[in-house]
């Protein structure tokens, strides 16, 4: 009896969480002056055929929700209650989440795989989710582009006027409202073209220099707001 009072209350406060979050991001992202338009490129790359992961920073992901809502987007979290509040908000963007179990370290990968399988055309990751170390790239990522040809597309997210929760390890950033906000699709990454004698090190070193170019690239698109 007492656990199942303990999942309806659990239930009831994914729901309360999630529904107040939907409100703030919806209001939120209305107030911003954004430009999305690379993320036509992305929608390219996929028409193209390939099966795409879309790698961000996990601190630069508040913005990824309202602004590039509509794309069926699988989004990788954990099953806890803070998984269950990114899905519940996942859904309302229209995006499909996949919890995966919060026990074993190697738990993200067979879920990818599978997702591959059953020929998700977008993947959402981020890059060095779900719990750090800051910037430290997964290497679920790379095995998933190395062994099944899935093509990596880093996301940079740039933002004028925000706050930096430097009390989080993923160093959150969150725009202000009335900010101007701009997201940049990076060039694709295909680590299947690789040889077999390229190791995990330089793998990460040409994903790590694509997510710095993706991040660049936003920010220009961003000093091009500012000059107009």
């Amino acid at each position: 009896m007492i656990e199942s009072w303990r999942r309806i209350a659990v239930s009831l406060g994914v729901r309360v969480v999630a529904g107040t979050l939907i409100v703030i991001l919806w209001v939120w992202s209305a107030t911003l002056r954004k430009d999305t338009k690379q993320l036509e490129t992305l929608d390219r790359y996929i028409a193209e055929g390939n099966q795409v992961l879309a790698l961000f920073w996990h601190g630069k992901y508040a913005p990824l929700f309202p602004l590039a809502s509509g794309r069926q987007a699988v989004v990788i979290t954990l099953d806890s209650f803070r998984g269950q509040v990114i899905g519940k908000i996942s859904r309302w963007f229209g995006y499909r989440p996949v919890l995966l179990p919060a026990e074993g370290k190697t738990r993200g990968f067979p879920a990818m795989v599978e997702q591959v399988k059953n020929d998700a055309r977008l993947i959402a990751l981020a890059l060095d989710g779900p719990s750090g170390p800051f910037h430290r790239i997964r290497t679920g990522a790379l095995q998933l582009s190395s062994l099944h040809g899935v093509k990596l597309v880093p996301i940079g997210v740039a933002s004028s006027h925000k706050i930096l929760l430097t009390s989080r390890w993923d160093r959150q950033v969150v725009p202000l409202p009335f900010s101007r906000v701009v997201i940049a699709v990076g060039d694709m990454i295909d680590l299947s073209q690789l040889g077999a004698d390229d190791g995990a090190q330089q793998k990460e070193e040409i994903v790590r220099n694509g997510m710095i170019a993706a991040e660049r690239k936003a920010e220009a698109v961003l000093d091009g707001m500012k000059r107009r």
